[in-house]
């Protein structure tokens, strides 16, 4: 049951419609962006509630795109779009010109004849354009400072002068190194051969005897299977060479001395 209480709450939550054929109360009202007033969803737009303040020719305008490179063209405010689309077709279009219509962002070398695309470019000091890496020297891309400097005869003399300067300086600088290294040279033979006669003869010394080659190549390795082998093999020999002294058979040089030495050994074992 309403009551005037219960209906100005209402009213209080939403806000009734500014058209004054509807006066609507609407909960979720709409804001005419032009006049600022609220209204229902029936008469939001500025055509349903005729707004004052809207005017079509500004809001409402359409660039239309072009037939030949589907370019949109904007239409300036009071002129006919035909007039605007010729204009375009003739000096603007992509098609009819041959001309892109986007420009390259990207700066390139302005070496003649080069054209590269400068990721990384680099300015000349001189000049003030950017070339590519291979270009980057003024004598590359034939600096304008450089041609400026060959065309002036002051700075062509200026700059030979300082040539001839430069190789003078050099020779001379080679010269002098010329000189200290032949006394240096001059001196260290004299002090080698002050030395040499200087120094009082000395005694020639015996040669050295390798004991220690010797000594390791005679001893043996007990546990060795190779030394023990060849132990074994001198044993056996040494054996025989005794079976024949004692038939009486001759005996060679080096029989005799294998014999003599075994029983030097054994006599040494025995004591």
């Amino acid at each position: 049951m309403s009551t005037p209480e219960r209906d100005a709450q209402l009213l209080s939550i939403g806000q009734q419609c500014s058209a004054s054929s509807c006066l609507l109360v609407d909960f979720l009202p709409f804001k005419c962006q032009h006049c600022a007033h609220s209204f229902c969803r029936d008469h939001f737009l500025p055509e349903s509630h005729k707004c004052e303040k809207f005017d079509a020719s500004k809001h409402n305008r359409v660039a239309p795109s072009c037939p030949l490179c589907n370019t949109p063209v904007a239409i300036p405010l009071g002129q006919d779009p035909n007039i605007r689309m010729e204009a375009h077709i003739a000096s603007e279009c992509s098609v009819m010109t041959g001309k892109s219509g986007k420009a390259s962002s990207s700066p390139t070398c302005a070496k003649v004849k080069c054209g590269k695309v400068l990721f990384a470019p680099i300015q000349c000091g001189k000049c003030k354009q950017q070339f590519c890496p291979q270009h980057r020297f003024p004598n590359d891309h034939a600096c304008v400072s450089i041609t400026a400097a060959k065309s002036s005869p002051g700075a062509a003399k200026a700059l030979a002068d300082v040539s001839a300067q430069t190789s003078a300086a050099s020779a001379a600088a080679m010269a002098a190194i010329r000189r200290a290294m032949a006394s240096t040279t001059i001196s260290s033979a004299s002090m080698s051969s002050s030395a040499a006669s200087h120094t009082p003869p000395q005694m020639a010394q015996p040669p050295l005897i390798a004991k220690s080659s010797s000594s390791s190549s005679s001893r043996q390795n007990p546990f060795s299977p190779t030394d023990r082998r060849a132990k074994a093999e001198r044993e056996s020999r040494r054996r025989a060479i005794q079976d024949r002294a004692r038939k009486g058979l001759a005996l060679s040089e080096e029989e005799k001395a294998i014999l003599a030495e075994g029983e030097a050994k054994d006599e040494c074992a025995v004591m």
